[in-house]
């Protein structure tokens, strides 16, 4: 049997294991069976994903043995095979996927996107191997859960516990895992029965709030109200990120309750003129030296009712507003029905279009 080992930090790096190192690994002969030996502490989300989809479509036999520990994006690399096996003192930790990143608005609300794209594949994938609802499995990430050998087969995520126990390296993560999980790795014992690998308690950590100089790089159009909010506040930058797709959705309501606010006043306008027009065949038009003149008739009527015309669309050209909303439902599909995704996907795809839908707004 052809046994390839996954021992260490998943990335590109020199010392870490890259979906090219698997893949030089597989046989040439795609029918025979592979085991695979997993010992990871996780590391890209992109590279666990490319391991991932290399083992799913690999149609020879293949079992994965996990000795020690999967976490991060090796538990969800473990998703690939139907046949999973893990040490008595073997561990998986299962946790929401993240970045860190940096720029604007625009920056923050794509990688906000493609984190949630990310969560979703891998909900799905955890929901159809162990098949729990993915509600659930949202649950179990959202706490980023640790699951010892047992809990790992109970819950689905591993067919069977292994004979023997592997006694794991030591990993990156080591100081802000959980004590317990640090002495089922490594033993009494096994690193010099040095204290600071035997781990801490998971610690509560607080988000840096961002500051005001951080907020105006990050998002030089913000107003000054909003940022004066995010600092009251204390947010940290990923966090004002958040708040700065949902003013622009806000804006974006409030901007077409004031649209629809100037359609009923023009459909109003355009009602009183034709009832005018219909008394006036008939009627005495002296009373206004204006309104003798046939071509001035619409324009008076509207200025009698207090009225401001209103600018129409060029001919054959849907309107800034128009467009606008077009954009928004587009972007709906990839934002997988989330409103302030899609307002951000929008206004990236479509530069100038918010802008020139405010000044058309503005304009009237």
């Amino acid at each position: 049997m052809n046994t390839i080992k996954i021992d260490g930090v998943i990335g590109t790096a020199a010392d870490e294991i890259s979906a090219a190192m698997v893949r030089d690994q597989l046989p040439q002969d795609t029918t025979q069976p592979i085991r695979v030996i997993l010992n990871s502490e996780g590391g890209s989300v992109f590279q666990g994903f490319a391991i991932h989809d290399i083992f799913a479509q690999y149609p020879g036999p293949k079992t994965l043995s996990i000795e020690s520990s999967a976490f991060s994006i090796a538990s969800f690399i473990a998703c690939a095979f139907d046949d999973v096996e893990i040490t008595s003192n073997g561990y998986m930790m299962l946790h929401n996927p993240y970045t860190v990143a940096e720029g604007d608005d625009e920056e923050f609300a794509k990688q906000a996107a493609t984190l949630g794209q990310l969560k979703e594949s891998m909900v799905k994938a955890y929901a159809a191997r162990s098949g729990k609802p993915e509600e659930e499995i949202r649950a179990i990430l959202k706490n980023e859960t640790y699951l010892n050998a047992q809990q790992s087969v109970e819950m689905g995520f591993a067919k069977r516990i292994a004979g023997q126990k592997t006694i794991g390296r030591a990993l990156a993560k080591v100081k802000t895992m959980p004590h317990g999980v640090v002495s089922a790795l490594l033993g009494s014992g096994s690193s010099g029965d040095n204290d600071s690998l035997k781990g801490k308690a998971m610690p509560e950590s607080t988000p840096v709030a961002a500051t005001l100089q951080e907020i105006k790089t990050a998002f030089p159009k913000a107003k000054a109200d909003f940022i004066v909010r995010c600092l009251e506040k204390s947010l940290p930058l990923a966090s004002v990120a958040t708040a700065a797709a949902e003013e622009m959705m806000t804006e974006n309501e409030d901007l077409k309750k004031q649209v629809d606010a100037l359609k009923a006043q023009l459909a109003e306008a355009q009602a009183a003129v034709v009832v005018t027009d219909g008394e006036d065949e008939g009627g005495d038009m002296g009373e206004d030296p204006e309104m003798e003149d046939p071509n001035c008739k619409t324009k008076c009527k509207a200025k009698s009712k207090g009225v401001t015309p209103i600018a129409k669309a060029r001919a054959g050209q849907p309107s800034a507003r128009a467009r606008w909303d077009k954009a928004v439902a587009d972007a709906m599909a990839d934002a997988r029905g989330d409103k302030v995704k899609a307002v951000a996907l929008a206004n990236r795809n479509n530069p100038g279009l918010r802008e020139a839908f405010l000044a058309e707004v503005n304009a009237r």
